[in-house]
This record gives structure tokens, sequence and C-alpha cells, in this order.
């Protein structure tokens, strides 16, 4: 398995109308984190602490980096960005590899003042990790976060890479840009049984509840193939419709209802 997404908290501190958020003000414990880390590590080396949720609102965030740390994993750490200032010394923990800032959220920020300021502190300082700097939804960028874009742009330049979207500023700083996605809902039209995704071959996703599912655009688990509070990891990944799923998707069978519905996956052909 490529990655699996832990959702440490439900909370976040901003409302963007692009995200599905719903409010919650749930932390698993570091006892959880520390016993379902345990579990991943077998299949996987490479945690993202992204569903839902802002990462950084966790009361114990460093300690979970010094779980992270002393069980050899490679963390991808996906924030908003608005709490940074509060953590300039990540370089501290070997973990961290490569910290995805999504700027798309300064404008729905009530507290803007040091934003801008604390991307740059942290893109001038030299880091082990790389950052990549996250513009989603081009169009419906304010004119500030244009400029701010264009700013870093002419400091640095940009240099494409093998990566679609993705532009070198400097050393271990990209700059990445994505058109709009629809979030996947249950309600949403029926696009078609057939097709294929990574969902649970390539990831699985583990919510703050501890629900197991696919991948980690299914915040409300819908394709739900466990919960870690009943069982282990071993035997959900044992489990016959876990099993059924990714050999669904293997043979371009689409079998959770959630996914029939999903145009994110069309991005897979094969």
């Amino acid at each position: 398995m490529k990655r699996v997404y832990l959702e440490i908290s439900d909370a976040c501190n901003l409302r963007c109308p692009f995200c599905t958020y719903e409010k919650g003000n749930s932390f698993m414990s570091l006892d959880q984190i520390d016993d379902y880390t345990s579990q991943i590590k077998p299949y996987c080396n490479y945690i993202y602490l992204h569903i839902l949720g802002e990462p950084l609102l966790h009361p114990d965030f460093e300690k979970i980096l010094d779980i992270l740390d002393q069980k050899g994993f490679q963390l991808q750490l996906v924030t908003n960005g608005t709490l940074l200032h509060r953590f300039l010394t990540l370089d501290e923990h070997p973990c961290l590899r490569k910290l995805s800032i999504s700027l798309h959220s300064y404008d729905h920020c009530k507290e803007k003042n040091h934003y801008f300021e604390t991307i740059d502190a942290l893109i001038t300082m030299d880091h082990p990790f790389n950052i990549e700097l996250r513009f989603y939804n081009e169009e419906s960028l304010s004119e500030d976060l244009k400029d701010y874009k264009n700013k870093l742009i002419k400091q640095f330049g940009i240099e494409e890479t093998k990566r679609s979207s993705s532009y070198l500023l400097k050393k271990n700083v990209y700059l990445y840009e994505e058109d709009f996605f629809r979030w996947p809902d249950i309600n949403d039209p029926y696009i078609s049984d057939t097709g294929t995704c990574h969902g649970g071959i390539d990831m699985i996703a583990i919510s703050h509840e501890g629900k197991v599912g696919l991948c980690c655009l299914d915040p409300k688990a819908h394709t739900m193939i466990g919960d870690l509070k009943k069982e282990s990891l071993a035997a959900i990944l044992d489990s016959k419709i876990y099993k059924d799923y990714t050999e669904g998707f293997r043979q371009r069978k689409i079998l959770p209802e959630l996914c029939k519905r999903c145009s994110y996956r069309l991005r897979f052909r094969s």
C-alpha cells in the first residue's frame, strides 16, 4: 500500500465553501494514534494526516510527530496554513517528508495578518522536507492570492516538473495548481459501475472515529470496510468486503455506491 490517510481530528478553524467539512470537535487520543500506527506499519510507511479537519489544531500535535518519528514513518502533512506560525521548527522531525499548504483556504481566514509572512519565512529557510504550495480552483482565487502567486513566480521563477501542474520554485519548494473537482456525495447522480480506482489498493483512510474506508474523499465512510475500534486492521484487510471492492477495481467493476457517483475516479484509466 502506498499511503494511509489518518484523520487525527475532525475539527477545523475554517469554513471553506469548497470543502465538505461539517462542524466537529473530536481528537484521536495519543493511545489510539500509537495503536493505529503500529497496525499500519506492516502495510505502509507513508502516513498522510489528511481527510477533513485541520491537523495542527490537535493539542498533542508535536507528540504525534514524535510517535511517527519513533516508528520510522514518512509523513505528508496537509494544512490550511493558518496555524503554521506555531510550528516553524517542523524540520526537527525526521518523519516529515512533505508539507502541503492549501493556500486557497486563505480567502476564508478571519485573521490574515501573518499568513503570507509565515509562508515566506518557511520557504526562505532550507528544509530537508518538500513544501508544496497549493493554489486550487484558480478561477475563484482572490486578487490577493493571485498577486501572491505572481510574486512567488517573479521572485523565484518556475520550472516545469514531471508531475502535471507542479512547478519548482526553488530547491524543495513547489507550486501546485489544480482545477476544481467535486467531492463525491452519495446523493450525486449515478455515473457508471464500470471503471477503476486506486482506492483500497494503493490507499486506505482512517477517520477520527476509527472507521476505515477506501480513500480520503469519503469522510463519511460510505466505503467503510471496517472499524478499528471493533477489529484489527489485519482482520479488516482480510475481510470479504475489502477483497470484493479491490478485486472489483482490478476487474473494472465498481461496487461501492459512492464510487459509482464519483467523478474523481474518472482520472484513473488503468
